[in-house]
């Protein structure tokens, strides 16, 4: 079986910052350090960042120790608030591509638009959208919540950074038959545009496709949907051990592709798996990293 590895894997320039920073942060600090929910949508990475000295958050009253590190998604002002109430200090590791869509959001709704972002209700990035725009932004997550909304006035749209290029220019092209003045401004993150492109071009090529990411990892649940769409053997897994070699019984080529939060450790092991799946041999207990050079990935 032949096993065809993406150009783009591993993490982006925004996780890997993140990470580094958080990693930093751990080693630096004299006490606690909390993140508010996971730093990135991978829980290996996050448990290897608690093994480190950095832990989740996940109520208000948690909040105590040294350093706050802010997720790449952004996080609320609420909870941001309460980090500095306690005396923490603050270290932003939102991705820059996150603070820019967010820029241009506020600047949209300050230019008088109704602004409509296509995105994922929940995801971090659009829960602090929401709560420092309120009911100037509608956020919409296909096209038939898109065909709800009232449209008034001078309208802009914009995405997640995180979304599906099709999804966005297919609900582009509804509200553009609706509204007299549309501002498009495209806020979806290059790097993971670049992996979605190349999903496009990959599924044409193999007869099944093995997406790695967390489950809750919204960039790389878009290239499984990719390969579902193109009705292509799609499986996304977390980790080498979820892959069954049944699934790989017929299949000649077989893609790999990773979502932008994926360590290229998690990678490695599964291509050796998926290797020895291809020859045909039980698997053999992967090599695993040191924490050195885990942080270096």
């Amino acid at each position: 079986m032949e096993i065809v590895v993406a150009k783009h894997m591993g993490f982006c320039g925004g996780v890997k910052r993140a990470v580094e920073m958080a990693g930093g942060t751990a080693e630096a600090a004299s006490g606690a350090v909390y993140t508010w929910g996971p730093l990135i949508h991978n829980p290996q990475v996050v448990r290897r960042l608690q093994d480190a000295g950095v832990r989740v958050a996940g109520a208000l009253e948690d909040l105590r120790g040294d350093a706050f590190v802010v997720s790449a998604y952004g996080v609320e002002h609420a909870v941001l608030d309460a980090a500095k109430a306690q005396g923490m200090r603050v270290v932003d590791a939102t991705c820059p591509v996150v603070i820019r869509a967010h820029s241009l959001a506020f600047k949209l709704v300050e230019e008088g638009y109704s602004l409509v972002v296509v995105g994922d209700h929940g995801h971090p990035e659009m829960v602090t959208l929401k709560e420092v725009l309120g009911d100037k932004v509608t956020i919409v997550h296909d096209r038939e919540e898109a065909a709800r909304i009232k449209l008034r006035g001078k309208v802009a749209v914009m995405s997640q950074t995180t979304q599906s290029q099709e999804n966005f220019r297919q609900i582009v092209g509804d509200l553009s038959l609706r509204t007299k003045e549309l501002r498009v401004v495209n806020t979806l993150c290059p790097a993971i545009t670049v992996r979605q492109e190349e999903a496009e071009r990959m599924v044409e090529e193999v007869d099944a496709l093995v997406v790695i990411g967390g489950h809750h990892s919204a960039n790389t649940t878009r290239l499984w949907e990719i390969g579902q769409a193109h009705r292509l053997p799609t499986f996304h897994i977390e980790v080498a051990d979820e892959l069954k070699a049944d699934w790989f019984v017929d299949v000649t080529r077989v893609g790999v592709m990773s979502g932008a939060s994926t360590p290229d450790w998690i990678v490695s092991e599964v291509l050796l798996r998926l290797d020895e799946i291809g020859q045909g041999h039980e698997p053999t207990e992967p090599t695993r990293p040191t924490q050195s050079q885990a942080e270096r990935a």
